[in-house]
């Protein structure tokens, strides 16, 4: 099994740009979003319009029953579970919304775990704020069952962290924890707190890694 990855971060913190350092011939992205990738190189990839619950699950199944697909990019968990909800308020009522909401992300998370491909999501992340400003940081979701919960289902989740320089913005991931958030990777993988936000960097440090 491969370690699932889990990229979080306010929109605009290099999230979606990170995913044109990879090998796009061995990448699939399940777009739920239905946005335009904002790089060059966003037409080489495998890039797969998601508007539904169903849609989802045939996509990602297929991707990683594929010998082709090494790395699958869910684009990303904030919109998907935006689409699980939405099908949820439709088709029940009462508290039925929301047990057909937990299992379902219950359902996709597991899929990640249990897989020889990289499956990696990018998701917004929300904060809490206290009286000396951000407190914490974790994956925004809807209702209490997976608030703050999110995290622990994957093996290396980064933080997305930018920081202004004379050369201008320059985007990172965090990829431990400083108290704040459930950043994390495996003891040892990353020697530095802040890396490039080059998801291609992150699946090879993987490989060097694990083997």
């Amino acid at each position: 099994m491969k370690p699932n990855i889990l990229v979080v971060g306010p929109s605009g913190s290099g999230k979606s740009t990170s995913l044109a350092s990879l090998n796009p011939k061995v990448t699939a992205i399940l777009n739920t979003e239905r946005k335009q990738l904002p790089f060059k190189n966003a037409k080489e990839f495998m890039n797969v319009p998601i508007k539904t619950v169903s849609e989802f699950h045939s996509a990602m199944d297929k991707a990683l029953a594929s010998d082709k697909i090494q790395v699958v990019v869910i684009e990303s968990f904030t919109s998907l579970i935006e689409i699980i909800f939405r099908e949820a308020d439709i088709r029940y009522k009462g508290f039925d919304v929301w047990s057909y909401y937990n299992k379902e992300i219950d359902r996709i998370l597991d899929k990640s775990k249990n897989s020889d491909k990289y499956v990696v999501f990018t998701a917004i992340d929300g904060v809490y704020d206290g009286d000396n400003g951000v407190e914490e940081r974790y994956v925004a979701v809807d209702g209490n069952r997976w608030k703050k919960r999110v995290e622990k289902e994957f093996v290396i989740c980064l933080f997305t962290d930018t920081r202004t320089t004379e050369e201008g913005v320059q985007y990172r991931f965090r990829t431990n924890t400083t108290g704040r958030d459930s950043a994390k990777s495996p003891m040892g993988m990353f020697e530095n707190l802040h890396i490039d936000n080059k998801l291609g960097n992150v699946i090879q440090a993987c490989e060097e890694y694990y083997n």
